[in-house]
């Protein structure tokens, strides 16, 4: 095509819509089809930007219970006890430097069931260290404080949802008995002290987990041993009045063996203290868990009484495993795969995905909706132009008549309704931008359409504008419209220029 033939194709595709006699259909027709691919358009942003944002605004609440990755026992949960970690096992100053991870931190996780005088009901406890990051914690927080995470606080407080306490009947301060069973399926109960609330509209998490510091979860769990010793008067071989020490253990997988250093003692006792000495204990379960120690001291001769000294059990070496957030949910997986070899082999690397599928294959599934969006709305605004652009050419049959008789071929012809149509899509996508950015960016800062959290687990329409997304769409939009534009532009090829000339 000629320099001057282009020239005359974008003359004349500006004149197609000019109707000197203000009677005729152009300028009416090609303004609705500017409004509906306008709408269609506004639509079509909206849909992305609330289903996007509902999915980055519902995925952060699920890693807010957990962790995008975490690290644990590679055979959890299918024997007895293998769901703890050896501190020693784990460097935590190695993983913090992977690229892409932006938090590391301890974590402890177990059933259990929660008891009041008249309620009872299953919980999923989670222990978190000095090292948590609490942010999601605080955030979501609506009465009270959160428990004290620090291992020198010895008084039990636990952190639970809102529906949970209605559940339970119980108020903020007050007593709950919580049941936890160790690696030996002992039940262990304790006395906990409720000292916050928490509420996330993610209703099947909030029912189920309640939080506390990880070092009354790893004394309850049993995963170590503890190791007491206690000194009494015994009458022993009708000797009354001499002073004896006793050990009572608990925890490991086996068989408790007693190791006795500083005295020519065998077994958990009763010994007789006799003169001055100092002894220490080492018990172990020959090997399976770390032992615990604990040490006395005495002076028999001067009757005073005996120093005795304990570790305070092996437990505390022991974790649930170790969570890591990263900086984008997308690389999610590359990380993974740089954690899986700074790990040892028999520990197990596992994603948010893995532990909650259910839930992220219903997320995913939300992108369905959209591509059935955008393919409707394309669709729709395919037939709008079609429809407007057949309008626009039974109006000019006459002008396309004279053109074609003048010499005009069908090609530059067909070329001027196309670029119209292209012209009509542009300002559609023009205004459609407008709409839907705006209704968006008002919706993102003021919240002013709102939600049933307990249907839809947030409490107002998220918005999240992805302007990479959006422009591709965009452009495919305006591809595959303009291309279909010349299915209609053939009509003009059909037309004979004596008999265009006769039409009225």
């Amino acid at each position: 095509m000629s320099q001057r033939t282009r020239k005359a194709v974008r003359f004349l595709s500006r004149r197609m819509t000019v109707d000197p006699t203000g009677q005729g259909i152009a300028r009416p027709v090609v303004r609705m089809a500017e409004g509906g691919v306008a709408i269609g358009v506004a639509l079509i942003i909206l849909s992305l930007a609330i289903v996007q944002g509902f999915q980055r605004d519902v995925r952060d609440l699920v890693v807010g219970f957990g962790a995008h990755l975490s690290v644990v026992a590679g055979d959890q949960g299918r024997a007895q006890g293998t769901d703890r970690v050896a501190w020693a096992d784990v460097d935590t100053a190695a993983l913090s430097r992977v690229p892409g991870v932006r938090h590391v931190q301890a974590f402890a996780q177990r059933p259990a069931i929660l008891e009041t005088r008249d309620e009872v009901e299953g919980v999923v406890v989670k222990g978190l260290g000095p090292d948590a990051d609490t942010t999601f914690l605080l955030r979501n927080l609506r009465s009270g404080r959160l428990p004290h995470l620090e291992p020198t606080s010895d008084v039990l407080e636990l952190l639970v949802s809102e529906s949970l306490l209605r559940e339970l009947l119980l108020e903020t301060g007050q007593r709950v008995r919580l049941l936890l069973a160790d690696g030996r399926g002992e039940i262990r109960p304790r006395v906990f002290t409720i000292v916050g609330t928490y509420e996330t509209g993610l209703q099947e998490f909030d029912a189920e987990f309640v939080f506390c510091a990880i070092h009354h979860l790893q004394d309850l769990s049993g995963w170590g041993i503890t190791a007491r010793i206690r000194v009494s008067d015994r009458v022993v071989d009708d000797l009354p009045g001499e002073r004896y020490v006793q050990v009572s253990a608990t925890g490991g997988q086996d068989r408790l063996q007693y190791r006795w250093e500083g005295a020519d003692w065998r077994g958990a006792g009763p010994h007789l203290l006799m003169g001055r000495g100092e002894a220490r204990v080492v018990v172990s379960d020959g090997g399976e868990t770390l032992p615990d120690t604990a040490w006395v001291k005495w002076n028999a001769d001067s009757g005073g009484i005996p120093e005795v000294k304990m570790a305070g059990g092996s437990s505390r070496h022991y974790i649930g495993g170790v969570e890591l957030r990263v900086d984008d949910y997308e690389g999610i997986w590359t990380v993974a795969d740089s954690v899986f070899f700074a790990v040892p082999y028999d520990l197990d690397v596992r994603s948010v995905v893995d532990d909650h599928p259910e839930m992220f294959q219903w997320l995913a599934m939300l992108d369905l909706n959209v591509e059935l969006i955008i393919g409707l709305m394309v669709l729709i605004a395919i037939l709008n132009m079609a429809s407007a652009l057949l309008l626009l050419m039974l109006e000019r049959t006459r002008s396309i008549g004279l053109l074609k008789a003048l010499g005009m071929a069908d090609g530059p012809l067909m070329g001027v309704f196309v670029r119209l149509a292209v012209r009509i899509l542009l300002r559609g996508l023009f205004w459609g931008n407008l709409l839907g950015f705006g209704l968006a960016l008002i919706q993102q800062y003021t919240g002013v359409i709102a939600l049933d959290a307990r249907s839809y687990y947030l409490s107002t329409v998220p918005i999240e504008l992805d302007l990479a997304r959006i422009c591709t769409v965009e452009l495919g939009i305006l591809f595959v419209c303009a291309l279909a534009m010349f299915l209609p532009a053939r009509h003009i090829s059909r037309l004979d220029p004596v008999e265009s000339l006769r039409f009225d």
